[in-house]
């Protein structure tokens, strides 16, 4: 785009392509505004050109610069006037290459008119109309602004370095009009300085800061802002100030080095080799210094080849080169491929000591990273070893990013911890590293930059743990989360001693293996073998640690663990899942692992909020859309019916709730498009403002908030039962029970996929909950889809506490018994599930030993059982379902796949009769009356404290085992060391209670014993009370004194929260069908905090118009005329 600058008498404009500005009034007091351009310097409208010349000089050749304008001469003034406008009004006067102009040289101006204003040219045009203009005035010229041009100077120029060793070295020199001159060093580059060398036949320049051996020069400065281009074959063709104008003093003189005249040498000071050290230069004799302003890898490359060393690292140690006084380059700038380090790029600047080049040229063998201290090779303070000089990383230098990069570099795995401190020995602190910079990329820790050291020792040394410190696997179990134990701690694998293994210690396993939670702790003889050793340290966990490598430790004292006994461990995560046959491995079909198979999952409960959770579990992004019957299995494949239930919170499928147990047949398979965004982890929409009732839609393909279910059921022992919870800006809230009826319960329970709602409850009948009170006045029409839809208060705002929480209790709520006949309270009959509001047996077909002891460990009865032989006196009997496969994983029978629901009828002898080893046993001695005493909760075996233990609890142990009468108590671990949890502590029975569940005890799990304490009995083997079996308890349950007074009040008489009929641990609010004891033979209330280890007894099902109650609370009938809710009282199984 051109530009043309037009004077008219008046009016001026811009001409830029046509695009016209507003006219400028003319200027007044007596000068007319002239603006140069086409029709000033060139012809317009048929304008002749204007004539240009030169006066009052000794030739034609030299003078001021005029121009004839429209008739009348001006001359020249400007402040901006260079080399190139001279060159080209020589070139257009035919005179003389130009050497010189200056301004305001006492000459006169003879036309007695002046044109003020700036021409910029480049120097090679053939007249100064072609160059680019700007505004000019028609105004005298101010003092020294006329322009003098001297187009025969050129011949008389002449340019030398002086003052150098040689020609070629030395303060640069320029003679002008006669007088030798310098140049000041303002803008001075390389370009500027290989033009001089060129000239002067000196090769090409290297731009040190000062020669040596200069002194300051006298004489005019001829120039200042000196800009060349580089391919200028003489100094004064460059664009400059102007002859004489500059801002300088000859401190600022600028002096070069030429190729041809160096003798420069390149060396490194300092280090313990030649190889490494600060970077110095030596020029005509004397050594100078590198900045390491820009200092990267490509110079530090060019220092080690012009040296013949190694590769460079980017890691520096401090070298004590001692002062020097001459800093050579600063902010140095190489390619890789110079030959040496003076052929790069550079400037003329200063630095600080601190800030001088360094440079380590190395091999790997004489670098060494290490961690010192932590009782491994990945962990403790952090310590480098360059070229045999030790120094320690101060803490302040190594953050999370650096810590990561240490473990790569150490093959330790992933950094755990930067500010743990304990467990560590002192070590010797050497000289400080008090800077470096990783990203976390690097893979190792010589790759990161800006290495600063200190003079003295560090403060406080830097203590980095990484995973590979503590580092445990599961081996030899059925899936990838369960398995032996065996931690790799100081290069060696070892298996964990069973002795004194806390339980917090395995729920801090399961989390770091990415496996979720626990499920169970058992023998490691369980999935075969042991090979090899025994770790020699205990692991004391408490539970809050993120990683093994974090836990205290201790020695275990010698002999400790003589029998070998090593301990396994089960978590919750036995699902794998994939994405197979998409585009990409971000879409297609949704597999699952089961039993070591793969297979499709079925697509009847796939929705939004699962996908979700598995695109970001596969690194994926979040879920598009979940096409229908998109991508088919394979035929031969399984295709599990497992129903996922995730509010979308969780990070892993294997997290969200999951039935399998009666899934129905499938035809269509789960499918999912992820973004494939992995720099964006899918994070669940908040809901941030209440939206009426009806205002928003919910499609099943729809990727709005509204699709992600956050809410949840918490505290009855299903996920279709308990206090209503809702995750709301970023936390889980409870509702209040103003206004909580039956229609609210029945939005919860549609949207939890629980059926229909069976009961509302209220005054936080599932236990009080925490955080915020999120709802308030909830008051659903009972259609809405989400319970957000409904009318309240408005979020967060509400006038409750925690013990007015609301909860539901659904039709979905599944449960599981052993009836046999007698009572649905023992650990031995058929067994039976609740489903669908009714119970009905289990088929025994394809039932194995691991589906067994499952249903025991579900009921509170041990780990382990028998499949019996059905009653002979026995009916036939309704069943629910058959074909039950539990694969090694599952926490519940409900996980296991299954036929489908279908309730028919089956012979006793198709059922399933179960006989399970019970809750409490001896184990270690030479029969079933005497041993260790262990009891089964949560999940574990686990001992009991010998702290208190005497022969009263021991009558309670033989008496509940139906062993008789009580020979010893035994203390001291007398039949061995047990493994698991110390469940119990303090035990004080008086002898007559039935169960050591009736007694008091400290708090479960909370004994500050150790296995070498625990308890042991030793009973006569003859029962007076052969109607005790193993694992069941008889009414009543007396007790005494002041506990008898409580028990009738209602509320639990100890820590040990004995049995009551109708509870257990997982499920505590729905009573028995068996005819209430009578009052107070039961301990346990119905308080949220009751430990109740029973089976759930029967719900029974009434006729249309009768009422019954759960903790005292009414449930209403069903339109189908039955009721399936719980109540005191009989009924029909």
């Amino acid at each position: 785009m051109g530009r043309a600058t037009i004077w008219l008498p008046g009016y001026s404009w811009h001409a830029e392509l046509g695009r016209r500005r507003d006219p400028l009034p003319a200027l007044t007091g007596g000068f007319s505004l002239l603006l140069l351009g086409t029709c000033f310097l060139s012809s317009c409208a048929g304008a002749p050109d204007p004539e240009l010349r030169l006066v009052s000089g000794s030739s034609p050749c030299e003078g001021l610069v005029q121009l004839k304008v429209q008739g009348q001469w001006g001359t020249l003034c400007s402040s901006h006037w260079s080399s190139d406008e001279v060159s080209v009004v020589c070139q257009q006067l035919g005179c003389p290459l130009a050497a010189g102009s200056s301004s305001g040289a006492n000459m006169s101006d003879a036309a007695g008119h002046s044109w003020s204003g700036n021409v910029s040219c480049h120097g090679n045009e053939s007249a100064l109309q072609d160059c680019r203009l700007s505004q000019w005035r028609q105004q005298p010229c101010a003092p020294g602004q006329e322009i003098l041009v001297n187009c025969s100077e050129g011949a008389n120029m002449a340019l030398r370095l002086a003052n150098g060793v040689n020609r070629c070295t030395g303060r640069l020199e320029v003679k002008a009009q006669g007088q030798w001159g310098t140049v000041c060093d303002d803008l001075w580059g390389k370009e500027d300085a290989e033009v001089v060398c060129r000239q002067l036949g000196c090769g090409t320049a290297y731009n040190v800061r000062r020669p040596l051996g200069i002194n300051i020069g006298t004489g005019p400065i001829w120039m200042d802002d000196v800009n060349c281009y580089g391919n200028e074959s003489a100094l004064w063709e460059c664009r400059h100030r102007g002859w004489g104008q500059h801002n300088c003093n000859h401190h600022e003189d600028v002096g070069l080095v030429c190729s041809e005249g160096a003798n420069m040498e390149l060396r490194l000071v300092g280090g313990t080799t030649n190889c490494s050290g600060l970077v110095e230069i030596r020029v005509h004799g004397e050594w100078g210094r590198i900045c390491d302003t820009n200092w990267n890898m490509e110079a530090a490359t060019v220092v080690c080849r012009q040296l013949g060393c190694p590769a460079p690292k980017k890691a520096v140690s401090w070298f004590d080169g001692g002062e020097q006084e001459h800093i050579w380059f600063g902010n140095i700038r190489c390619h890789g491929n110079e030959s040496a380090l003076w052929d790069c790029e550079y400037d003329n600047w200063n630095c600080r000591p601190e800030s001088h080049a360094k440079v380590i040229c190395s091999e790997k063998d004489d670098l060494e990273l290490r961690l010192v201290g932590g009782g491994s090779p990945c962990a403790g303070a952090v310590e480098v070893e360059m070229q045999k000089v030790v120094g320690t990383a101060c803490q302040q230098a190594i953050d999370m990013d650096e810590a990561e990069v240490i473990c790569k570099h150490l093959q330790c795995g992933s950094a755990v911890s930067i500010s743990h401190r304990d467990g560590f020995e002192e070590v010797t602190i050497h000289r400080g590293l008090t800077k470096v910079s990783c990203t976390g990329e690097e893979a190792s820790f010589w790759d990161c930059k800006t290495w600063r050291w200190g003079t003295q020792p560090c403060g406080t040394e830097a203590k980095v743990i990484c995973s590979g410190h503590m580092q445990p696997s599961l081996v030899g179990g059925d899936f990838q989360c369960s398995g032996r134990v065996q931690v790799k701690h100081k290069d060696q694998l070892a298996s964990v001693c069973a002795h004194d293994f806390p339980l917090a210690t395995a729920q801090v396993l399961c989390r770091e293996l990415g496996c979720g939670s626990l499920t169970s702790v058992v023998e490691g003889s369980r999935f075969g073998k042991r090979s090899g050793s025994i770790l020699d340290e205990e692991l004391r966990c408490t539970g809050n640690e993120t990683n093994l490598s974090l836990c205290p430790r201790v020695l275990l004292p010698e002999g400790s663990c003589q029998d070998g006994r090593d301990i396994g461990v089960i978590c919750s995560r036995y699902i794998d899942s994939q994405l197979v046959d998409g585009n990409s491995k971000c879409e297609g079909r949704v597999e699952i692992k089961i039993q070591n198979k793969w297979g499709a999952l079925c697509d009847s409960s796939w929705d939004l909020a699962n996908a979700n959770v598995l695109c970001n579990q596969l690194d994926c992004g979040v879920a598009l859309s979940i096409p229908k019957g998109a991508y088919l299995g394979k035929e031969d494949n399984p295709t599990w019916g497992h129903r996922f239930h995730c509010s979308g919170m969780e990070h892993h499928l294997g997290d969200c709730p999951v039935t399998a147990l009666g899934a129905p047949s499938c035809s269509l398979t789960a499918s999912v498009i992820c973004s494939g965004n992995r720099t964006k982890p899918w994070v669940p929409c908040r809901d941030s403002q209440h939206s009426p009732a009806g205002a928003r839609t919910r499609l099943r393909n729809s990727t709005t908030c509204s699709e992600i279910r956050e809410i949840r059921l918490v505290g009855g022992g299903d996920r279709c039962a308990g206090r209503v919870e809702v995750f709301h800006e970023g936390t889980w809230g409870t509702v209040c029970d103003d206004f909580w009826d039956l229609n609210d319960a029945q939005v919860v329970c549609r949207q939890l996929d629980c059926g229909a709602a069976s009961n509302a409850t209220v005054l936080a009948h599932f236990g009080p909950g925490s955080g915020p009170v999120w709802l308030d006045d909830v008051q659903c029409s009972g259609n809405e889809s989400q319970v957000w839809q409904c009318p309240f208060r408005g979020w967060g705002r509400h006038n409750c506490r925690h013990k007015e929480d609301a909860g539901v209790i659904c039709a979905g709520v599944l449960d599981l018994r052993l009836n046999n006949g007698a009572s649905t309270q023992g650990c031995a009959g058929r067994l039976e599930v609740l489903y669908n509001g009714s119970w009905a047996s289990v088929g025994k077909n394809k039932m194995s030993s691991l589906t067994v002891g499952l249903v025991c460990g579900q009921l509170g009865c041990g780990d382990s059982g028998e499949l019996q032989s059905a009653s002979r006196q026995v009916n036939y009997q309704r069943t629910w379902v058959n074909d039950v496969e539990c694969p090694e994983g599952p926490a519940t029978l409900w996980q296991c796949p299954s036929s489908s629901w279908d309730r028919k009828y089956l012979r006793p002898s198709e059922e399933a009769w179960l006989t399970c080893t019970g809750k409490i046993r001896v184990q270690g001695g030479n029969s079933s009356c005497s041993g260790r005493v262990e009891v089964w909760h949560g999940g574990s075996w686990g001992t009991v404290c010998g702290d208190s233990w005497d022969l009263a609890d021991a009558e309670v142990v033989c008496r509940q085992l139906g062993c008789g009468d009580p020979l010893d108590a035994p203390l001291e671990a007398a039949f061995g060391q047990g493994t698991g949890p110390v469940w119990l502590s303090n035990v004080r029975c008086q002898g007559n209670e039935s169960s050591l569940w009736d007694c008091p005890v400290d708090s479960w799990g909370q004994a500050a014993c150790g296995h070498k304490e625990d308890a042991s009995v030793h009973c006569s083997g003859t029962s007076k009370t052969p109607e005790h079996s193993e694992g069941t308890t008889s009414l009543p349950m007396q007790r005494r004194g002041a506990e008898e007074a409580t028990r009738q009040a209602g509320v639990g008489v100890s820590p040990a929260h004995p049995p009551c009929p109708g509870l257990r641990l997982a499920s505590s609010w729905l009573p028995p069908t068996d005819p209430l004891p009578p009052p107070g033979s039961c301990s346990c209330s119905f308080s949220p905090h009751a430990d109740c280890s029973r089976n759930l007894a029967s719900i029974p099902r009434f006729p249309a118009g009768a009422m019954r109650t759960i903790f005292g609370v009414a449930l209403p009938n069903p339109k189908d005329s039955l009721v399936t809710a719980a109540a005191w009282g009989s009924g029909e199984g």
